[in-house]
This record gives structure tokens, sequence and C-alpha cells, in this order.
């Protein structure tokens, strides 16, 4: 394993060295002094940049700001939605007075720089701050959500603590980790570990041209995110913002039975169904209907109703924002508060803490640093996603015993033993396991970020900027779990039922990287032709530890420290692994004439995760032209630019050691002495096979497009794309006589194809101002190469039990056998060979030869949407203003597990369509006959398949900013938010965003075999109602 040497790069050194830097400043400016305005007032926070430098400042609320610039520099200054303006510096008073402008004049965020909307050549999508802020967010990837071209974002639980957000740029693009690059303040870091209310700004990067310059990390596309900072010569500033919300469980469980006799009656049915006898007896009916009053306690509760509760979120953020005439400064603090939808005391606490400051020491001369800091403490009683009583869901949907228990003098739970006995269900149900499982585990879970990073700039000429960064990323989990040892009694006094022994487990993981790249800036201009360039180096150490530690067999369940264990049974494991990159880069970028527009990018990075083939090379190329600025373009168009771009990236998410032969420690070999006695022996032994030769997968991009605005306000941007990501990284199989069953190969390409596009039409009548946008998304994705070598012979698929990896299919696309309704009459001889009857599924022959076996299975459908979509509305009247975005989905399927096993799957209630639509119950229903081993059943087929196509209203917000001229304080704004509050869907029982694209190889059927893919042992999401306000002073 390697080495990783301390004092080869540090950050004291680092720092130390641009301290040295800092204090070698050069000769002074003169100050400058200013007023930037429109034609309404004063501009707060508007930008002034001496051209060429580093060398910036803030407006302060009146709208002054002061600078250091010599005579003959020219200012920049900008304001988002105004027009970006130069002046020449002459005398010390400067006054700019900004017009309105548009979209284009914005400085977006990009690849170790920033650029104007308009001349960007690549595909870039922008979500600025109005967008997140007063949203309710617990996670900044939510704000993504239905807003971004091209860009799926889903929610995947809404556990507290678990923001577990699928997010995908275009598509999958390969066979592993399909996750974006995240970029925060220039260096890699993640969504989860943001205050939503410290964002400025989310650019998203989608093609080559845009994502090169991070080369190896960015073939899934980049969000970069810009945190606020504050503004030189600003006055201090405060705001605090606050909201207090409840939520209840995207799960319609009016769908389920929780009736006794209806269940009891139903799996009765299922029985008879099955050809054996009805297992509730008549007597035992009779008991249940006679006591049905008394179900569950009182008046006919559900589970739902005794266990499921809404939960509460609340948020506090406080942020002091200034600066002096040389520094500025953001201090942010953020709380929050979640409770669970359980009642077990299930809950998550976050708190953030960040400072960004910068400092310009000379008109040559900057430096500044960002502290970010994270705690996240979630509590649980249980494991969702997991069978049996660790499951709350699971649980609570288990068919339940009448009576309520009650507590002994120990405490104890305890049932009336004719309840069972009566009612013929056995441990682990009813109530008894609610409440049992309250008492059965104490678990937390505590995650700390620490992220780091400073910054010099230096400007020795005109133009040129030279800047080095260093930052240290440390995120540390720790695990604390205590399993108790309940136990239940009869109400005589009887043992009834224990559960597993008191264990204790402690775990911590940890990882840390360290970042150091420098750049250097140079722009220039030469008449008509204006000309920029990047050059940088950068290399970046990662590694992680973990342990884990065990024992069980305690006396107390009090103390629970682990040395308070027995010690027959103590554990412990722990490893530790990591990976380097070293990077060069560089780009150049053409302007002419303001409108013809270049820019090439190449980036080089090598990775240790290779062996023969450490480095790769990844460039790219794009132009545009702004056709608005020729005569012969009609005034029809306000702004029309076409582009178009070509670009490879590289990808290397694969293990950190797949090229070599890895050994184990503490394999196990089995072994028999001269008496025939079998005995196992520790030793070390060879656990893979490495592949020396493994390379990057590449992906080519090519990506054309239009940007354009009309006379009349409407924007319309359009581009095509097609990613072909080849020498996709994956584990194929391999001769078993080598003794391991895969290796890790180059041995697969796929492609993605389709279209974006996007409108948007801002307009202001009177005092009212309309903002409508919308975006339309198609990809297409195709497994366009899969060559596993076994036995010398080339395979074009792999098979799962209800998935298809393989030539010309959808990455895992379902392949099951398909089916044409029910059986009305006598099965065809396929049928009967399975011994279907009347009432069963009809499932097609597929290869003619008169069975159905698992060689009928057909390509039926996919769970990654063909489209996605998203359109936003925001009004703003006087004092009041609303916005509501919409995102949704189209051509995807789902495969309902529940529906299939739930005829009479491990004493789950029932699904009322079963009851009511079965034709056992009804001859003109839709469901198949009562049973659960007929052949309805025995292969994988699509009746239970779904379209998920939905739409949703992701979010609603109204507010209502107060008049402040009466009051000490800036502004003052109260909101209504509204998250998850309609969804128009077709499929039944489950939410489909829940549902969408979670599909990997290492579970290619999303656990549809399993319990995760089951409605009760998924944390549904929640459906949010919020009110909040946000204060300025």
């Amino acid at each position: 394993m390697k080495k990783y040497k301390d004092n080869k790069f540090t950050l004291l050194k680092t720092l130390s060295f641009f301290s040295t830097l800092l204090f070698s400043a050069g000769v002074f400016a003169q100050s400058i002094s200013g007023n930037v305005s429109s034609e309404d007032g004063p501009l707060p926070g508007a930008t002034v940049v001496v051209k060429g430098t580093e060398n910036g400042t803030s407006t302060d609320f009146d709208g002054n700001f002061t600078i250091n610039a010599s005579d003959n520099d020219v200012l920049i200054v900008s304001f988002i939605g105004f027009e970006t303006q130069e002046v020449a510096v002459s005398g010390d008073q400067v006054d700019v007075v900004l017009a309105e402008g548009n979209e284009l004049n914005e400085v977006v965020v990009t690849g170790y720089g920033t650029e104007l909307r308009r001349n960007i050549t690549g595909s870039v999508a922008v979500i600025d701050s109005e967008v997140i802020e007063n949203r309710n967010l617990t996670s900044v990837g939510q704000a993504l959500a239905g807003t971004a071209p091209g860009v799926q974002v889903t929610q995947g639980s809404g556990e507290p603590g678990n923001d577990s957000l699928f997010i995908s740029i275009r598509g999958v693009g390969t066979l592993n980790n399909s996750s974006p690059l995240i970029i925060v303040d220039g260096i890699e870091g993640n969504l989860n570990n943001l205050n939503p209310q410290d964002i400025e700004s989310i650019s998203v990067l989608k093609d080559a041209a845009s994502a090169s310059i991070y080369g190896s990390r960015a073939a899934n596309g980049v969000i970069v995110v810009k945190t606020k900072r504050g503004g030189k010569s600003q006055p201090t500033k405060f705001s605090y913002d606050a909201s207090f919300a409840t939520s209840k469980l995207l799960f319609d469980w009016d769908q389920i039975s929780f009736d006794p006799i209806e269940n009891v009656n139903w799996k009765n049915q299922v029985d008879v169904g099955n050809g054996a006898t009805g297992r509730w007896s008549a007597e035992q009916i009779a008991f249940i209907n006679a006591n049905k009053s008394n179900w569950l306690g009182s008046n006919g509760q559900t589970p739902v109703d005794v266990y499921i509760q809404d939960a509460t979120l609340q948020q506090h953020n406080f942020a002091a924002t200034g600066g002096s005439e040389k520094t500025n400064y953001r201090v942010s603090v953020g709380l929050l508060d979640q409770t669970g939808n359980t009642q077990d005391g299930s809950q998550f606490k976050r708190a953030n803490f960040r400072i960004n400051l910068d400092s310009q020491i000379n008109d040559k001369l900057s430096v500044g640093t960002t502290i970010s800091m994270v705690r996240g403490d979630a509590t649980s009683r249980g494991d969702v996603g997991l069978v049996g009583l660790s499951n709350p869901l699971h649980t609570v949907t288990r068919i339940h015993n009448i009576f309520s228990p009650t507590r002994n003098a120990n405490g104890d739970l305890q049932i009336a033993s004719s309840d069972l006995v009566n009612y013929g269900v056995g441990p682990g149900t009813g109530l008894l396991a609610i409440e049992t499982w309250k008492d059965y585990k104490n678990a937390q879970r505590i995650n700390n970020n620490v992220l780091a990073n400073g910054y010099v700039a230096y400007s020795p000429l005109e133009g040129l900027t030279i800047k080095g960064t260093a930052a240290v990323n440390y995120s540390g989990t720790s695990v604390y779990d205590f399993q108790k040892n309940p136990k239940n009694y009869f109400a005589d006094g009887t043992f009834y039922n224990s559960f597993p022994a008191t264990i204790s487990t402690r775990e911590n993981v940890e990882f840390y990287t360290e970042t150091y790249f420098a750049t250097v800036n140079y722009e220039k201009s030469f008449g008509d032709l204006n000309f920029k360039a990047l050059a940088g180096y950068q290399q970046e150490e990662n590694r992680v530890t973990n342990f884990r530690a065990s024992r069980d067999g305690y006396l107390s369940e009090t103390v629970q420290v682990l040395d308070s264990g027995a010690l027959t049974n103590q554990q412990n494991a722990g490893s530790e692994s990591g990976f380097s990159v070293q990077s060069v880069f560089a780009r150049l970028d053409f302007d002419y004439k303001d409108k013809f527009l270049l820019q090439a990018n190449v980036r080089s990075d090598g990775s240790s995760r290779f062996k023969n083939n450490k480095w790769g090379s990844f460039p790219s190329f794009s132009a545009g032209w702004i056709l608005s600025e020729e005569d012969f373009i009609p005034d029809t168009f306000e702004f029309l630019k076409l582009r178009a771009s070509y670009g490879e990236l590289g990808n290397a998410n694969i293990g950190n050691f797949e090229f070599a032969q890895r050994l184990s420690l503490s394999q196990s070999y089995n072994f028999s002495d001269a008496s025939g006695n079998g005995f196992i022996a520790p030793g070390v032994g060879q656990t893979t096979i490495g592949n020396p030769n493994l390379s990057w997968e590449k992906a080519k991009i090519t990506n054309i497009g239009f940007n354009s605005i009309l006379s009349n306000g409407l924007g319309i941007d359009f581009e095509y794309f097609i990613r072909e990501t080849n020498d996709i990284l994956y584990d194929i199989p391999i001769n078993v006589l080598t003794g391991f069953t895969s290796q890790t190969s180059n041995a697969a390409s796929m492609e993605n194809k389709g279209w974006e596009l996007g409108l948007r039409y801002n307009r202001t009548f009177g005092d009212l101002k309309v903002q409508l946008s919308g975006q339309l998304s198609r990809v297409e994705n195709t497994v366009t190469d899969l060559n596993p070598k076994v036995d010398g012979g080339d395979l074009d698929r792999i098979l799962y039990e209800s998935r298809i990896l393989g030539e010309g299919f959808p990455f895992l696309g379902y392949y099951v056998v398909k089916t044409d309704g029910l059986i009305s009459g006598t099965p065809n001889a396929a049928n009967a060979s399975m011994g279907a009857q009347a009432g069963d599924i009809n499932m097609i022959d597929f290869d003619g030869d008169e069975e159905i076996t698992l060689d009928d299975r057909q390509y039926v459908g996919k769970d990654i949407p063909t489209y996605t979509y998203g359109f936003q509305l925001g009004l703003q009247y006087k004092q009041f203003d609303l916005a509501a975005i919409f995102q949704g989905e189209a051509d995807v399927q789902y495969y309902g597990q529940f529906e299939l096993w739930n005829p009479d799957f491990g004493g789950v209630v029932t699904w009322k369509k079963w009851i009511n639509e079965s034709v056992t119950n009804n001859p003109s229903g839709t469901f198949p006959r009562a049973g659960s081993t007929t052949s309805s059943y025995r292969y994988q087929n699509d009746f239970f398949l779904y379209d998920r196509d939905y739409l949703r209203l992701k979010n609603l917000q109204i507010g209502y900013n107060i008049p402040t001229d009466s009051l000490p304080i800036d502004g003052l704004r109260l909101f209504f938010n509204a998250t998850n509050l309609l969804t128009f869907t077709s499929i039944p029982l489950v939410d489909p965003e829940q549902r969408s694209g979670a599909a990997t190889l290492a579970d290619p059927n999303l656990g549809e075999e399993g319990w995760s893919n089951r409605p009760n042992a998924t944390y549904p999401n929640n459906r949010t109602i919020s009110f909040g306000l946000s204060a300025k002073f």
C-alpha cells in the first residue's frame, strides 16, 4: 500500500510561501471613489473591477464604492440584470449609471474562470440565488430539480438526514458511477455539505467544451457552485432567514387494506388458490369479527395512525456581510432540525459555518480564504430497507394483532395469549412489534466536514494574473449503534418472545483530500481581437481510512460503551486506501469584433489508479458566431448566436488498485486432520486478479446549438448532442479455471444522443412582472458494445432476473416475459405447461417451443426516462411575489414488485386492488385469481410493468415584502412554501420520482428480488408545507 509522506506537499508550507508574497507588495495606487446607480436609484452590491486585474470591490447600500486605481485604468462595472459598463479612470471620482439589461451580460462561473453569457460557446445552464432562496431546501442539489435542461434530479428518500439525490446530466453515460463532478469555489466538494442560503449561483457544464478543462473528472458533467462573498467599502449588513415546516409521507396509505377481516379472508382465498386449506379457521374469523371494534386499541385505528406522524423541520440562517476599502467578508451560520415521520425519536440536526474572506493588499496583490465547517447528527431506531423488526415501515404494513400490548411492572411488553391463539398471528407483528421496535435499537451517525482553502493572486502586468490555491478537505463519519435485547411476555407472565442479543458497534470512516493548483491568466486586446489565455497545474491526493469494532453480551443495556461487552465475540476490522492525480491544463479564447468566438481547451491527467496507462489527454474545441451582430439578420432577433463544439473527456471511476493482484491477510482455508475432523485455518490469499493494462474511459461529445432572444422578449435555446463513451471500465466474467469469476477491463461502449429546448419570457405590465421559462430534454441511451470474453467467445449481453445489459438496449433495461391479459378459458399449451388455469396471467411464448421459460423474455422498457422537463412561473406585483417550479419525466417504466408479491408475502397487508379487482372476487376484474404459487408468478413478467410518467409541482412559493420605511431594518419578507404539493401520474402506490433511474451494476435488479424496491421497505418522500421570514438590517 502506498505511503503518504506528510512533508511532500503541505498546506502549511504553501501558505507560508503565499505569506512571503503577500508582504512583498508593490506601490499603492490612488484611491478612487464613486457611485453606481440605475434610473430607479442606487445599486447596492454592484461589482467594480480594475480591468485586467484581480483588484475589485462592491458598492455599499447607497451604491458608493472606493477602489485603488491609477489614471488611464479602466473600471468594469457590473450588476445582475444590468448592462456592464467600462469606464476610464480620470480624476478621483467616477459615477456610473447602469442601464437595465438582459441575461446576456451576466457573468457566468465556468471552469477556472468566468465568462459573459453572450460569449459562451459551450453548453452551460445557470441557476442563480433567486431560484434557491426561500425554498426551504435541505440540500443544494434539490435546487436543480426542474430548473436546468438536460439535468435529471430525483429525491430517493424522505428519511431525515438522507439526502439521497440522484443527479445525472444528459442521461447515464457509463456502466459505473454517473454522478457529475461537484466544484465549490474552485475545489471539489459535496452538495450535501452546503447551506442553500450560502449559494450565489450554480453553473452546470454539460458538453466537452465547457467541461474538458476538468479532464478525467468531467465525463458525467460538472456542477460549479459559487458561494456568496462580501463587497469592499461596504458597511456590515446582517440577514436572518427562518422557516418552520411540517411534512407528510408521499404514500397513499388509503390504497392498502388494514381491515383484519378483509385481510384474513383474502389470505384464506390465496391459500385455497394454492390448493391448500385457509390458514384462519371459521372460529378464529368469528373471534376477530367479534373483537374488531377493539382493533389496535380503539375505534379501528390502523398502524399508520399509531406509528406514522407528521414530521417537523425548522431552519435558521444568519449572515454578516461587509468590507473595508481593501477587505471584504461574509460570515454565515446555519442550523437545521428535522424530525422523522415515524414515532420513534428519529431526528437529524445539521450546523453549518462558513467564512469567505478576500483582501486586496494593493493594486497587484490579493489574498483570500474560505473556511467551511459542517456537522450532521442523525439518530434512528432501525434500518429502513431491511426486512424484519429493524425496518419500521415493514412493521407498519404487517398484519396486526387485534389488541394493543401493555407493559408489566418491569417495563417489558406483554400481550394476551388469547390474542395470538385466536388470531393466529406469530411474533413480530402488530403493535407488539412496533412498541418492541422502539425499545430495540439506538443508532447515531455523526458526519463532520471541514474545508479550508486559501489563495494568492498577483498581477505584475496589466492583463496578467498569477494565482495559487491550496485546499484541505476532511470528512469523517462516526457510527454509534447499540442493539438492545427486549423481551415480550404473555399477560400471565409466561415468556413469549425475545430478540437478538445486545450488540454494540462503533465505526469510523475518514476521507482526506489535499488539493494544490496554480494558474496563469492573460488577457489582451489587439484592435478588434480580444485574446485570453489560461495555463495551470493541479495536484490532488486522496486517502480514506476505515475502522470498525463490535462486542455483544452486555450485562447492562444502560452502559453501552464498547469495552463493557463480553470478550468472547469481539470483532474488529480496518482498511486504508488512497489515490493521487496530477494535471496540467490550458485554455485559449479568441473574440473577434464581438461576434466571432473561438475556444480551445486541453487537460492531461495522470492517475495512480492505472499502471501502464497513467496519463490521458482530453482536448476540446468550440466556436460561436453571434449572428445578431450581422446586418443581414432581421430586427426580429435581439440576439442570435450559433455555436458548436467537439471534445473528449475521461473517467477513472474504479477502485484504487484494480491493476494489482491484491492479497488479503484474513482469508480462511478448510482443512481436515488425520481423523477426518474439519477445521478452518486463517491465512493469506489472493482476492482479485489485476489488470495492469487498464486505461481511461473516453467520452467523445459533439454539441451544436443556438441561443436567441426575440424582439418580443421570448428567448429560445436549442442544442443537439451526441456522447459516445468507449473503453468503459467494468467487471467482465472470466474463465473460472483462473480461480476468479471476473476482472476489471475496458470492455464496453455506450451512446447518449438527444436534444434540449429551453424557452423563457420576461415581460413587465405596469406593476406586474411576469417570468416564464421551460425546458424539455430528450436523451436516447444505448449500449453499443459489450464484449466480455468467456472461454474465448464473445457475448453481446448479460442477463439478470429482470434486466438486460446488452448491445442495442438501454442500460439495464427491463427484460421479462411479455403477457397478454388474463387467461379466460382453457390455457394454451405453453401456459398449460406451467399448470396455468383460468384467471392466471396469460404469458407469451416468444420462442414458440410451447413452454414458458426464461428464454421467452423480451425487452419491455426502462427506468431511465427518455424525456425530462420542467417549467417555472414567476409573478411579482408590488410587494407580492409568486414562484412555481414543475418537473416531470416521460417515456419511462416502473416494475411493480409490491403488486407482484402482495397476494401473500410475509404476512403483509393487502393492496385493495387485489381484493376488489381479482377475478376471484370480481369476475370482470383485471387482476389475476388469488394464489401466490400459481403459474402467474413463475417468471418475471410485464403484467405489473407501469408507465412511470409524471408531472409534479415541485415547489410553490408565495411571498410578501413588508414596507420598511417606518421600520429600523432594510427589508422584511414573509413567505409560504410548499414542496411536492401536487403530482399527476398513473403509477399506483409508489412515488414516481422516488423510483427514478437508480439501477446500477451493483444492484441491477434494483432489489426487485429482495426488499429495497418495495414500498414498505423504502422511506417515502415528503410533502412539505412551510412558513418563514427573511430580514435584512
